[in-house]
């Protein structure tokens, strides 16, 4: 059992999603070599994992039971092709829906400063979006889980039916060939339902990663799927009105 420094380390780390070796050493008042030589400790007995300049958490790589903090530094580069593949997508004066995964979040980095309006429940894509200023943010507010930088809950979820969005974006736990997008928990879910439901059309991000992999909430089946995007490209095409 952890006891000590050990045990406020791992605490710390879970909580945020990760730390860095200066940031901690700093935190708790010893050298940096101290800390380093504490995160090998931990690595080596499962606790956490190393990476350059400090350690993640290694709770569930999920969209939702890992801090977002550890969230954006997984599959890093599948996610940036990902934003990338969906921007074309967007259009000038579109309303957009962007759940608060780690996914979603690279896309709004990717965006560029146009007229949109952006639905989110995600914090940090609230305060990136604010560097862009011809983007209108809406955020749904609602009960906010730190650990996930989001809101979630009924009142998350009433606000976002107060709106109508052209594309829902969103990301998911698990994706199951002929079934669907999965989540890991009702919670995650119940938001994304409700984006899913007032959206015209709606494109899933999913890495490679995800797929074949258990988790309990279906969010979407895979026939009301319009458009997935993984690393490797889209498959299908999404909705437009006539004229839009």
């Amino acid at each position: 059992m952890l006891v000590g420094r050990l045990k406020d380390i791992v605490n710390r780390v879970d909580h945020v999603g990760s730390a860095t070796v200066v940031d901690l050493a700093a935190q708790f008042g010893v050298a940096v070599e101290t800390i380093r030589r504490d995160l090998r400790v931990l690595e080596n007995d499962g606790y956490l994992r190393r990476i350059h300049g400090g350690a993640i958490s290694v709770l569930d790589d999920d969209e939702g039971s890992l801090a977002f903090g550890a969230r954006q530094l997984h599959h890093a580069d599948a996610k940036t092709k990902m934003a990338h593949l969906a921007v074309p997508m967007v259009r000038g004066g579109d309303v957009l829906m962007l759940d608060h995964s780690s996914s979603c979040w690279y896309l709004a980095q990717a965006l560029p400063d146009m007229e949109l309006t952006v639905v989110t429940n995600s914090v940090r894509i609230v305060f990136d979006l604010m560097r862009k200023p011809r983007i209108r943010v809406i955020a749904t507010g609602g009960e906010y889980f730190e650990d996930r930088a989001a809101f979630l809950g009924a009142i998350a979820i009433n606000n976002v039916r107060e709106f109508s969005a052209d594309i829902c974006f969103y990301s998911c736990s698990a994706f199951e060939e002929g079934v669907g997008a999965w989540d890991n928990n009702e919670t995650n879910a119940g938001v994304k339902w409700a984006m899913l439901r007032n959206s015209r059309a709606n494109v899933l991000l999913c890495d490679k990663s995800k797929f074949g992999r258990p988790a309990f909430a279906l969010v979407n089946r895979n026939e009301r799927i319009d458009c997935r995007i993984s690393e490797d490209g889209a498959i299908g095409t999404i909705r437009r009105d006539e004229g839009g």
